[in-house]
């Protein structure tokens, strides 16, 4: 076994070395009762004084994934049930209904079921994950402990993530990761019927897309069935066919379709990347003289439930947010078991048309 520290990072050296031994041990690299380094051959390999190497042991221990023998040194344990006793669930915010109604399918696939849940919130839409995740992340695989991801993350954080889900149950939301099963929507499907509706029913030649964070999972799949409708009937970029940049809200929706209107004709169809962003195109156009419904069709995605978004009929695309989180337990609990779980689970969506 190889063991390395990095002093360029804020991690305890402690903590880095311990890590790599878990993940080891758990990730089956590491057979039962195989001999470990004792803490002089940590020391060795790392720098770290004997009393740093000795806590590595020491919690190592307590934490049950090793045992000593006197005179012989350390050995991996015997492996535990991994059925999980604690759920964490990582997402944005408990105030949005979206993420609320994804709970609600976790709540009801659990009923009946001795198994906690603890919650990891930013209280934001922005995803702003940070050094304090990464903290909990770690601490759920030190416990052998399970994760719900809901929402996609990057750089550092996804690193992280990309070595928990080698170890421990991991179930992803709306975005997907190696190594952990993935509930998706059929996000390319939806939006490509979308057109389609727009297209045959509606009679419309020219379109706005507002692209969301596109460099996000679930938003550039979306953009996949735009482009791939657009490529079918022929439509042409910058001249009956226009993305602009949003940030999935209503502030920066209103902005763009502000600015688009200073420069272009009315196009035929708006299609927003959630309901939110409906709202702020909603405040545009009326600003601009143009009526959703009349003078354009204005399309959203989600089917979201808040207050702000159902005081006027929006046609959009519902989520089955709850059957995604029920499925994500189902998963979780079946890699749990060591059973056979699908590595992406998709979710049927619906396309709700009202007279917007």
């Amino acid at each position: 076994m190889k063991l390395a520290i990095d002093r360029t990072i804020r991690i305890p050296p402690y903590q880095q070395i311990a890590r790599q031994i878990r993940e080891s041990i758990i990730a089956g690299e590491l057979e039962e009762h195989a001999p470990l380094p004792s803490a002089r051959d940590i020391v060795r390999m790392t720098g770290v004084s004997l009393a740093t190497a000795q806590r590595v042991l020491n919690e190592l221990k307590t934490e049950g994934l090793i045992y000593s023998l006197p005179g012989k040194g350390s050995f991996t344990a015997v492996s535990k049930d991994r059925i999980p006793s604690l759920i964490h669930i990582f997402l944005p915010s408990t105030k949005l209904s979206f993420f609320m109604e994804i709970m609600n399918g976790v709540y009801d696939a659990l009923q009946g079921k001795s198994i906690e849940l603890k919650m990891h919130s930013l209280n934001t839409d922005k995803l702003i994950w940070n050094w304090k995740t990464i903290e909990e992340l770690e601490e759920a695989v030190k416990n052998h402990e399970a994760v719900i991801f809901i929402e996609e993350v990057f750089d550092s954080v996804r690193t992280t993530c990309l070595r928990a889900a080698r170890q421990i149950p991991f179930v992803t939301i709306e975005w997907i990761l190696d190594g952990a099963c993935s509930i998706i929507n059929d996000y390319e499907n939806s939006t490509y019927n979308l057109m389609s509706y727009l297209n045959g029913k509606k009679n419309c030649k020219s379109f706005l897309i507002l692209k969301g964070r596109d460099y996000q999972y679930n938003a550039s799949m979306k953009m996949a069935g735009f482009a791939a409708f657009s490529k079918r009937i022929g439509l042409e970029e910058g001249k009956n066919l226009f993305y602009m940049d949003t940030d999935f809200d209503a502030i920066t929706a209103y902005k763009s379709v502000n600015n688009f209107l200073k420069d272009h004709e009315l196009p035929d169809a708006i299609c927003c990347a959630n309901d939110y962003e409906a709202i702020g195109v909603v405040g545009a156009l009326t600003e601009n003289g143009y009526l959703s419904g009349k003078d354009v069709q204005l399309v959203g995605y989600g089917d979201m439930t808040d207050k702000t978004t159902i005081y006027f009929p929006l046609t959009t695309v519902k989520q089955n947010l709850k059957e995604m989180g029920r499925r994500a337990v189902e998963q979780l609990l079946a890699k749990a078991a060591g059973e056979d779980s699908s590595p992406e689970e998709v979710v049927l969506t619906e396309l709700i048309i009202r007279k917007t």
